[in-house]
């Protein structure tokens, strides 16, 4: 995995759970809820937690949730800042993405993350074009020759954890995966994001994954571990958002994307925002620079 330079190193294989808070230091037991559908994005330097978090943060917890979430927050943020110095980065963009009990994860969204940085130097932002045949197969030799940082961490804070296709699996799971995905892609024009053909094949891989996959079983990091794996299709861990129909707490998921600052400059560039930023959205959108 690149971007390892000192006293650290990632694990080697596709995904590990690493403990940032002892299993008894993990008070689960204090009452917070999700109240919206909410996420608080960050990208930048790695945030000091001796002193305050960013204002708007406070603008988003108070709106997104019954209680203060920084007793649960503060010590994974505390461990990644640490564990990332060690590692020789000191740059990354951080999500806490707040979502209410739901049934739209009943069935599994096996998948493995894009590479973010891999095709900079063009418009298209990570995750477009998915379902587009010239896409799939100019994205195979992205995934062979990045360069860029091709691992992220998540942990959970409330509610169950991140699923992934167990490690002896994981190799069959891709294979599976790459077969669907070609085989669902088609040549088509593809607008935005939001392309219609795209969703069409995402729907078609989504499906035939759920079956094909379900004979692998399941590993999730238990409360105070989180989880670092690689990321792109060619090494990429497979995974999927649990289920979150039984929590009626909801959950709270943080998403940790490391990069250089001038690979996180870019991405920012491509989204028509400043470097450094963070901003929030639930009801309404909610920025700042």
């Amino acid at each position: 995995m690149s971007g390892i330079t000192q006293g650290h190193s990632l694990p080697e294989s596709d995904f590990a759970f690493l403990r940032y808070q002892a299993a008894q230091g993990h008070d689960d037991s204090t009452e917070v809820r999700v109240k919206q559908d909410a996420f608080w994005s960050y990208c930048g330097p790695l945030l000091r937690t001796d002193s305050s978090l960013p204002t708007n943060f406070d603008d988003f917890s108070t709106a997104t949730f019954t209680g203060s979430v920084l007793p649960r927050l503060l010590p994974f943020l505390s461990f990644i800042n640490t564990y990332l110095s060690d590692c020789g980065m000191d740059n990354y963009m951080l999500t806490v993405r707040a979502i209410r009990p739901n049934t739209e994860f009943d069935q599994p969204r096996w998948h493995t993350d894009e590479l973010f940085f891999a095709d900079l130097k063009n418009r298209r932002l990570p995750g477009a074009n998915l379902g587009l045949t010239s896409y799939f197969e100019k994205n195979q030799t992205l995934d062979n020759a990045s360069s860029g940082t091709n691992w992220k961490i998540c942990t959970t804070l409330l509610g169950p954890s991140t699923i992934f296709i167990p490690h002896k699996h994981q190799a069959s799971a891709r294979e599976v995966q790459k077969l669907a995905q070609n085989a669902a892609s088609t040549q088509h024009e593809c607008l935005s994001i939001r392309c219609v053909g795209c969703a069409t094949a995402a729907t078609a891989v989504r499906e035939e994954l759920a079956v094909k996959l379900a004979q692998f079983g399941v590993e999730q990091a238990f409360p105070g571990e989180c989880a670092f794996f690689q990321v792109g299709r060619d090494s990429g861990a497979v995974h999927s958002e649990p289920s979150m129909s039984s929590d009626l707490r909801g959950r709270i998921f943080i998403n940790v994307v490391p990069g250089t600052e001038e690979e996180l400059k870019a991405l920012m560039g491509k989204w028509g925002m400043q470097y450094p930023r963070q901003w929030w959205v639930g009801n309404r959108m909610n920025l700042a620079k």
